[in-house]
This record gives structure tokens, C-alpha cells and sequence, in this order.
């Protein structure tokens, strides 16, 4: 019987062993499973390493990054030791010992005690399985734990342990535990504090007299202080975070943007508590004007460094989550430089040349367009680089009906400004800015031109890729900075001494929108660009706020600041766009336009009216019309002096402007 029995029990026992090393899940290396660590929270640092924001991305548990066991405080270890693991450094994964143990107690006593290792729990923490479970599991954790031991360091297991275990609640890792506990970084931990900590992972949800009672088991010496200890500590979780919120909307941007872990920025976090505190300044000014919101955006121009990124008012704020710098807005004035400097590039119009200031009605195919200063004064014929400086709106529709084409729509697009609509949406209005776009697009649109004509992307992070894009030249964006910086440019609309005055060179420009529901302010100096927005996340118009008075007094405060901080030489312009106000204007325009129709216009006749009471009429822009005539579809018709009556026919017509026999404008229209 014995001859039979023994081989069969040999066999079931090497079979068993076969069927279980089988079994045993493959543990990752200890490479694969630091690299794979995902702090629940976006971690965000400071240009110094230095924490800045923590915005948590996963609710269902709190990991923070992967804390090296060199930044542990050397209190942890023996105290973790002492409860978890007292001969860690001796076993080899296994504490036979412990298990015989464990058996004992288990049979006699029928005590619960365990006997998994640290390097045990490691196992089930790297590798969570359901093959881990019943007496079976513990065979197969006990084979998989002298496996890691020939393939991991003890530090190795040490610092994973650290890192992967549930310390109560929702916290794991001692990074984790020991911010929401004791608001500071596991190698400032006391050996009170670890000794607390190490006891903690034995009975993660034990109440706070349970808690205490196994720490004086561990530490009697101590026994007294760890009550009160604990009490602080619970006090000190609930209010966790309570550091590191500095950057709330570049928070939310970046983790949006599937930006995870701890990520080292550029921001300066003096500059950005500083941004934060003007913003609040001038909106707690503003309140009772109806202003609760504002935003700032701070980038560093030759690299495109996001150097401080403020998207609300913090307290003040109507919607505090809401991001001023992305939120889409309408433009205001912001855009005529653009403009300009498409004009310039297109040498349709010079910083010196003369523009007119007067009521006009512009007609295109949506109806009748009458821009009006926001002063609702004229102020007859001024320069090109005045009426830009000086934000006037009659002179803007008319450069934007000069260039006679899509270039400044295309030039927007080039700029990358988001979602803009289809350039007929906009017609001649655009000149004004009725486009909806954000504070980001706008200050990278002007950094292009304190970057010689060139755009890049923004840079947030040292993992982030650059590209640069042409699309202004060097002469059209110097002539655009020259025009900015000039206060004498400026005068006629702002004075020479406003918010836009600074003590050293800076190019900068103003921008309201339709009732005074946005400000903004935009400018630059050699080093940085600096973007404002304020105004009502709800919509709301401001009582009574223009961009000067509204964004203007942040621009200023903050482009002092960085002078001061950080001084940047002058512009090296080698144009002179200055306005000197001894030239005499000139009496009429460099040349007559057509006003009406437009390029492009599609007409309807009326079937039920007669061809030859449905006149339409041919109108010219430009005070001296002599010697000026039509030619509709090759035929010269007569004089454009005064409005000339055309009966409209179906099908496809060229009319064109003459000087003499010479063709100065063409258009094409449509007629069904």
C-alpha cells in the first residue's frame, strides 16, 4: 500500500506545484512599475520646480507622483519595519517564520494574524489579481515573491511599497498621505508622525482610538502625544489641498489637454501671484461699474514661454472655473492692426498716408454699413499711423474697402485665430472687430509682430514643440510696433498721457465691443507680450468701461512690473512714424473707388416689375471725379461724376472704373 500511496502523493504534490508556478501571474519589473504610476492629480511646478497648482484628475482614489525612497524621511523605514516587516532585510520574500507563526495561531488560538511580507504585498500591489485569493493565491504570492526578490532590490521593494499602499481612505502612497495628513512632503515626517503612519497600514480604517492604541503598542515611549497627533492630522485632511492653487485655469487647460502626473512649467510664480493680485485690484475698482471678470496671459516673446496664465478674478470672479483666456469674445478695435499691416504689406496704403474721417455709408450685399467713432465725432482727413493709434472706425472700414479682397480675413486665419466665420458672414464690419475670438489667438497674434512677422506656438512645458509660420514681414510688422509705440500717434484719441503710456518703449493697442460688453488690451515690448481681457463672464455690459480705463490699468501695471523686473532694451525701428502735425492734409483721395456694387454681389430682378423701373444705381467714392467713367461689360457708358442708373440684366456683368481709358477698379456681379 505504501509502494502505491507515496509516488501518488509525490506526484500530486509536484503536480500541484507545476499547476500553481503555472499559474502565478507575471509581476512587471520594478522599471515598468515606476513608469507606470499615475498620480491622480496634475501635478503643475513652477519655471523652479517649485508647486504651483494641483488639480485632481481621478476620483476614485489620491496617488500623487512617485516619491524616490532618498526623499523618504529616514524615521519611515524602521518604523514601517517594525510593523510590517521585522526581517525584511533577513528573508528572501518569505518569512517562514512568520507564517509558522501565523499557523500556530491560527490553529490554537484562532488568531487572524497575517504573515505576508512586504515583498508579498508588493507582489499583489504590482500586480492585482484574483489569482492572489485563498490559501491556493497565497502559495502562488509566496512563489511570486521569491521570484521579484532575485530580480528587485530590497530599496527597490521598499520604495514601491511606499509608493502602491493604502494608507486610509481614498490616499494611496506615502506622498499621498502624508500632504493630506500632515501638509508636508514624506522627508519632512517626524518618527512620531512615521511611527503613526507605519501603524496606519495595518488597519487603514481604524478609528482614531484604534489608531492611537497600535502606535503606543509600537511606541509606548510616545503614547501621550499620539492622540492629539491624530486629532490635528484629521483636521489638516479635511481641508486638503491646501497649498499649490495658484494656477486653477492653466490647471484645467493642461489636464483637458491630457497632460498628466507632475509637470515642470514655465510660469514664474512671483509674476503670476503678482498678475493675480493686480487683476483683483482693478476689478474690486471696477465693481460698481458692473465688472466682476478679467483674464491675463503673459508670454515671453522670442520663445513663447507661458510665463504667467491668470484666466479669472479669483474670489470676485461671477464664474470662477470659467477660463477668461480661452473663452471666446468679441474683438473690438483689437484687430486694425492687422488690418494696417495687411494694407501696408499689400502697398495699397503707408503709414503716411491720408485717410478721411467722415460719415460714409458703405453698401454690400447684407445692406448698408455706417460705422461711427465710439465718440460719434469726426475728424476729417488724419494719417493712416494717427486713425490706428488713435482707434478711429470710419478710417478702418476704408482701408478695409481699399484692399478690395480677403487678404485681411486670410491674414486672420494665417495668425491662427480660432473659429472665425466665412469672411462674408462679416463684410466691411470686420475692419471693427465683430469677430469672436480669445485672449490667447489675440496676444499670440500680436507677439507675431514683436517677433518680426513671426508666429509660433505657445510653450507651456519643456515637452511642448515649436514651429514659427511668416506671416507678416519684417517692414509691415516694424511699421505696425512704430505706429503702437508713438504716443503722439495715439494723442487724438487718448491724449498723450493715459494708461498706455509707459515710461519705457511699448507697442500697445485698446479694444471695446459692442455695448461695452468686453475690454481688451494688447501690447509689447521687446521681451514680452501681455494680454488683457475684462469684462462679464455672463455677458453683461460694463457701465460706462472703455479699454483704457478697463484693461488698460492692468496692462500698465503689469508691463511696468516687468520692466522693472526685467528690464528690456527699446525697440531698434529704423522707420520714422511719428506724427509731427506739420504736414497739411491733402483735399482729395489718392484715387475715387467704387462704392457700389460690391465684387461679387449676386442682385434678383423682380419678375413682376418692369426692367425699366428697376434702375440700379453706380456709385464712386472720392471727392474729384473728373475725367473718371464707367465701362459696363466692355462698353464705356459714361461719366462717373455723378450716380450713373443701369438697368440690370440676368446673367454675368463687369463694370469698371476708368481714368481716362485706363481701368483703375474692377468688380463682377451677377444678376438673376
Amino acid at each position: 500500500m505504501k509502494k502505491i500511496v507515496l509516488p501518488l502523493l509525490l506526484t500530486s504534490i509536484v503536480a500541484t506545484g507545476i499547476f500553481v508556478k503555472s499559474s502565478i501571474p507575471d509581476v512587471p519589473s520594478y522599471e515598468l512599475v515606476k513608469k507606470n504610476h499615475q498620480s491622480s492629480d496634475l501635478m503643475l511646478l513652477d519655471n523652479e520646480g517649485r508647486l504651483l497648482h494641483q488639480w485632481r484628475q481621478d476620483q476614485t482614489k489620491r496617488t500623487f507622483a512617485w516619491t524616490p525612497l532618498k526623499e523618504i524621511s529616514i524615521a519611515l523605514v524602521p518604523a514601517l519595519l517594525k510593523s510590517e516587516d521585522k526581517r525584511f532585510f533577513k528573508h528572501s520574500g518569505v518569512d517562514i517564520q512568520a507564517m509558522a507563526a501565523s499557523a500556530y495561531q491560527r490553529i490554537l488560538k484562532s488568531s487572524s494574524r497575517g504573515a505576508s511580507t512586504i515583498t508579498m504585498q508588493v507582489v499583489k500591489l504590482a500586480k492585482p489579481s484574483t489569482a492572489w485569493n485563498g490559501w491556493m493565491g497565497k502559495i502562488r504570492q509566496a512563489l511570486a515573491a521569491w521570484s521579484l526578490e532575485r530580480s528587485w532590490t530590497k530599496e527597490e521593494i521598499l520604495e514601491a511599497y511606499l509608493n502602491l499602499a493604502p494608507f486610509r481612505g481614498e490616499y494611496r502612497g506615502i506622498a499621498a498621505i502624508s500632504w493630506a495628513l500632515y501638509n508636508k512632503a514624506p522627508s519632512a515626517l517626524t518618527s512620531k508622525e512615521a511611527t503613526l503612519l507605519s501603524v496606519l497600514l495595518r488597519s487603514p480604517n481604524a478609528n482614531e482610538k484604534e489608531w492611537a492604541q497600535r502606535a503606543c503598542w509600537q511606541e509606548p515611549s510616545s503614547c501621550g502625544d499620539f492622540p492629539n497627533l491624530i486629532a490635528n492630522s484629521m483636521l489638516k485632511s479635511a481641508n486638503f489641498p491646501k497649498e499649490g492653487q495658484r494656477a486653477l485655469h492653466l490647471a484645467q487647460r493642461l489636464s483637458r489637454e491630457q497632460y498628466t502626473g507632475t509637470l515642470k512649467t514655465f510660469i514664474n510664480s512671483e509674476l503670476q501671484s503678482f498678475v493675480q493680485q493686480t487683476i483683483e485690484s482693478q476689478i474690486q475698482a471696477l465693481l460698481d461699474q458692473n465688472v466682476h471678470d478679467a483674464a491675463v496671459l503673459v508670454v515671453e516673446n522670442q520663445t513663447g514661454k507661458v510665463v504667467a496664465y491668470v484666466g479669472g478674478s479669483g474670489a470676485l470672479s461671477s464664474a470662477n472655473y470659467v477660463d477668461g483666456i480661452l473663452s471666446q469674445r468679441q474683438a473690438g478695435s483689437t484687430l486694425k492692426p492687422f488690418l494696417y499691416a495687411t494694407a501696408f504689406e499689400k502697398n495699397v496704403l503707408k503709414p503716411d498716408s491720408w485717410l478721411e474721417d467722415s460719415a460714409v455709408d458703405i453698401v454690400f450685399d447684407r445692406g448698408v454699413y455706417k460705422p461711427q467713432n465710439h465718440d460719434h465725432m469726426f475728424y476729417g482727413w488724419v494719417k493712416a499711423k494717427v486713425a490706428l493709434a488713435s482707434s478711429l472706425n470710419v478710417p478702418a472700414v476704408k482701408v478695409f474697402k481699399l484692399l478690395n479682397d480677403n487678404s485681411f480675413w486670410e491674414k486672420l486665419q494665417s495668425l491662427h485665430f480660432r473659429d472665425l466665420r466665412d469672411p462674408d458672414f462679416y463684410g466691411p464690419a470686420l475692419a471693427l472687430g465683430v469677430a469672436d475670438i480669445n485672449l490667447e489667438d489675440l496676444t499670440q497674434a500680436y507677439r507675431t509682430f514683436a517677433n518680426g512677422g513671426q508666429w509660433s506656438p505657445l510653450l507651456f512645458t519643456a515637452s511642448d514643440a515649436s514651429s514659427h509660420e511668416r506671416v507678416f514681414t519684417d517692414e509691415a510688422s516694424e511699421q505696425i510696433t512704430a505706429i503702437l509705440s508713438a504716443k503722439e500717434n495715439r494723442a487724438l484719441g487718448f491724449g498723450m498721457d493715459s494708461n498706455l503710456s509707459l515710461s519705457s518703449d511699448a507697442a500697445v493697442k485698446t479694444g471695446t465691443s459692442k455695448d461695452m460688453r468686453d475690454n481688451w488690451c494688447v501690447g509689447y515690448n521687446s521681451k514680452f507680450t501681455v494680454g488683457v481681457w475684462v469684462g462679464n463672464f455672463s455677458g453683461q455690459p460694463m457701465w460706462n468701461v472703455m479699454g483704457v480705463t478697463g484693461a488698460a490699468p492692468i496692462w500698465n501695471t503689469v508691463m511696468s512690473y516687468l520692466q522693472d523686473k526685467y528690464p528690456s532694451p527699446g525697440f531698434k525701428l529704423t522707420l520714422n512714424t511719428t506724427a509731427t502735425g506739420k504736414e497739411k492734409s491733402p483735399r482729395v483721395y489718392p484715387k475715387a473707388r467704387i462704392l457700389y456694387p460690391q465684387d461679387g454681389m449676386i442682385l434678383a430682378v423682380d419678375p413682376a416689375i418692369p426692367l425699366k423701373n428697376q434702375k440700379m444705381p453706380l456709385l464712386v467714392e472720392g471727392p474729384q471725379k473728373k475725367n473718371i467713367s464707367w465701362r459696363i461689360n466692355g462698353k464705356k457708358v459714361g461719366s462717373a461724376a455723378e450716380p450713373y442708373l443701369w438697368t440690370p440684366i440676368p446673367g454675368k456683368h463687369t463694370f469698371e472704373l476708368l481714368s481716362g481709358n485706363t481701368a483703375t477698379q474692377k468688380v463682377q456681379v451677377i444678376v438673376k
